[in-house]
């Protein structure tokens, strides 16, 4: 009794909306298929959003630049459905919509910001990956060393799986930090960068705690410039030694070959059918293509977001894209919200990987749709 009496008290400070999103994430680990979670939004989630934004008459819709700009997206998104799509697209857009109003608008956002919250992310989503593979190994569905391609949660695939925890340890990396956490920081680093390399065995979440590496560097480098200077002879003396080994040594250029999984043959391939079909609209929401690359294996998707925004619903949908990461970035930095940092890396490892932005739930909801929606956030009353 106890119990429900402390979960009553967090409910009436938080609201419902906070709760309901809370477990909608812990869904994508905790629930086997997309359909699960998928019913989770559409019943905790979306159709109350939907019913008190209707009640209110939309009262509480603060305007701001980053809402005003999804606006926009959303409208570019209606359109060309409108070109190309069918009853099914304009659903999808209307629950990017709400996920997006609900977040932004109705959440009480400071549960979100919390030490607690950050650190208690990145160790549950590691825990899993680990605590997966070692169950893996014990029943003998996977040998130890071999790459887990299927996790038990909707997180299934290491790539996505890879990248989320990059993120999550960028959530966490300031609190560690200004806590003066060093143990803790120690053990988290070494578990993503185990869960990464030895049991997902994925480069796309390398390349995001490079990227972090990165910006760590850069970000003392610009309040010291003696770092900068040598910093950046560094990074020109490194990217002049691996140009130099890719184009002149055969092993290092057949190792960049291999590393890049055909991605640049891809998106060759995908950039020049989406120049065909005419830049601004791009080729429809339901396109496929016939092409092959590496000798005959079929192209599925354009492996980079920004790219198949612009593949999908063209150039204008790329545009306001990019310029609504870029206020909500800035807003970030300018309020020093750890979720910058989260979104930062996000947008950057899905260079590598992503498909398109409206759907059902999926893994880009976690990447990119939750801190995009929740950065702007500066509610502080339930509705």
């Amino acid at each position: 009794m106890s119990a429900l009496h402390g979960m009553q008290r967090w409910h009436e400070r938080y609201g419902y909306f906070t709760f309901a999103l809370l477990i909608f994430i812990a869904s994508f680990l905790l629930l086997p298929t997309s359909k699960m979670v998928n019913n989770v939004y559409y019943v905790l989630l979306a159709l109350p959003a939907l019913v008190f934004l209707v009640v209110r008459l939309g009262r509480d819709i603060r305007p701001s630049p980053a809402l005003l700009l999804w606006a926009g997206l959303c409208a570019w998104y209606l359109l060309v459905g409108a070109l190309s799509g069918s009853g099914q697209y304009f659903k999808h857009v209307l629950y990017l919509a709400l996920f997006v109003l609900l977040v932004s608008q109705l959440v009480d956002p400071r549960i979100f910001r919390t030490a607690l919250f950050a650190r208690g992310l990145f160790w549950v989503v590691g825990i899993y990956v680990l605590g997966s593979a070692i169950v893996y190994w014990i029943i003998g569905r996977y040998a130890p060393g071999e790459r887990i391609i299927w996790l038990p949660g909707r997180m299934a695939g290491p790539i996505y799986t890879s990248m989320w925890l990059a993120c999550c340890f960028a959530l966490a990396l300031p609190t560690w930090i200004a806590q003066r956490r060093w143990l803790e920081l120690a053990a988290a680093l070494a578990l993503a960068v185990f869960c990464m390399a030895y049991v997902l065995q994925s480069r796309s979440g390398l390349v995001g705690m490079l990227a972090i590496c990165a910006l760590i560097c850069a970000w003392h480098a610009m309040r010291h410039l003696r770092y900068f200077l040598i910093l950046a002879v560094a990074a020109m003396i490194v990217v002049g030694v691996i140009l130099f080994a890719v184009t002149e040594v055969p092993v290092m250029s057949q190792l960049f070959a291999r590393a890049d999984s055909g991605r640049f043959e891809l998106w060759r391939v995908l950039a020049g059918e989406w120049q065909a079909c005419g830049i601004w609209l791009g080729c429809g929401v339901h396109y496929t293509t016939s092409s092959t690359i590496m000798g005959g294996v079929a192209i599925q998707h354009p492996h980079n977001i920004y790219l198949a925004l612009g593949l999908y619903s063209g150039l204008v949908s790329l545009l306001l894209f990019m310029a609504l990461a870029i206020v909500v970035l800035r807003h970030a930095w300018l309020q020093r919200d750890p979720w910058g940092l989260y979104l930062l890396v996000a947008l950057i490892v899905l260079n590598f990987d992503g498909s398109k932005l409206v759907g059902n739930p999926d893994e880009l909801w976690m990447l990119v749709l939750l801190p995009i929606a929740l950065i702007p956030n500066e509610r502080r009353t339930q509705p």
